[in-house]
């Protein structure tokens, strides 16, 4: 029996795999219009992607053969790129990445234009202090199927008009004020991971003063990095309001060292995150700390931690744990 193939007689299943080595302008030149089978193949292949580089690259003729098909779009440049005449040609798109947000760009995304959209990714943003309207959407849940979003800086506001976004899975933030955390808790009550990038100083103060005392019910994902400093107070109430963590991971590797005690700190984890299987600290520390605390704890996340000496700076706790 012969194992030879042509081309068409190959499963569906390896023009799936073999797609992904191509780009767009390959995968134009190479498969369309062959015949029908391999078009619907195109158009259903699910890591399919279209690049706008500027505003004229709609109109491109590849990108207008594939935009149809396409469920991710990325625009590379900083100009305004909807356009309500193609309205339709974008209505479909799953995944929105926006690598030189501006102002004019994010107000664009609106659920009315993008009303399947599931992921949305702002990144490189030069406009890191208006992103009032973008979250008013997102935190409302008036996109009804979006799952995973990174945003630039969002500010802390007394009355935000936030309600909840209930299809929200995952979440990547950058903040400075520190009650924003708890405020996205509030909201998202289904949200599994979390990542915050924390500017300025760490004041626990404003977290604990809070007015929310919930107990977050999903979330089992949480990535912090703080700018500076921290002390086990901090990490003591961030840690208050989700109980349920399976992972948890802490970078405050800087130049300034933390105040934490690694006791302390075996004795928080164990207290507010009894469901915690995995752990990656990196936590800067002065040298008087590291010299005089012998660790008394049992805790078996701990079992690996080690101090590790920086040439010209202070040391630091590194601890990378599974159960």
């Amino acid at each position: 029996m012969s194992d030879n193939y042509t081309l068409e007689q190959l499963p569906n299943e390896i023009f799936q795999e073999l797609f992904e080595y191509f780009d767009t302008y390959e995968l134009f030149q190479t498969f369309s219009q062959l015949n029908s089978r391999i078009d619907s193949l195109i158009t259903n292949f699910k890591y399919f992607q279209i690049t706008l580089y500027s505003p004229a690259d709609i109109d491109r003729r590849i990108n207008r053969y594939f935009l149809s098909a396409a469920k991710t779009l990325v625009i590379n440049h900083s100009m305004n790129f909807y356009d309500p005449i193609k309205f339709e040609l974008l209505s479909h798109i799953r995944c929105l990445i926006l690598c030189q947000p501006t102002r004019e760009q994010w107000n664009s995304i609106h659920p009315l234009r993008f009303p399947y959209l599931e992921r949305l990714y702002l990144i490189n943003s030069r406009f890191a202090y208006r992103t009032e309207q973008i979250c008013r959407l997102i935190f409302t849940n008036e996109f009804h199927y979006l799952y995973s979003c990174s945003l630039p800086h969002i500010s802390y506001e007394v009355n935000n008009q936030w309600t909840s976004s209930l299809s929200l899975r995952s979440l990547q933030i950058s903040i400075w004020d520190i009650r924003v955390y708890t405020q996205i808790l509030d909201t998202c009550p289904n949200l599994i991971r979390l990542k915050i990038l924390l500017g300025g100083e760490t004041n626990q103060e404003k977290l604990l003063e809070s007015n929310s005392n919930k107990k977050h019910p999903t979330l089992q994902y949480l990535i912090f990095y703080p700018s500076g400093p921290i002390i086990c107070e901090f990490i003591d109430s961030i840690l208050s309001f989700v109980s349920n963590l399976n992972y948890f991971s802490l970078n405050a590797n800087h130049q300034r060292p933390s105040y934490v005690s690694l006791n302390t700190l075996a004795s928080i984890l164990e207290c507010r995150t009894p469901k915690l299987n995995r752990i990656n600290i990196d936590i800067t520390l002065p040298d008087s700390l590291c010299c005089k605390e012998q660790l008394h704890t049992s805790h078996l996340l701990f079992k690996s931690y080690k101090i590790q000496p920086e040439l010209n700076r202070c040391s630091r706790l590194i601890i990378v744990g599974s159960l």
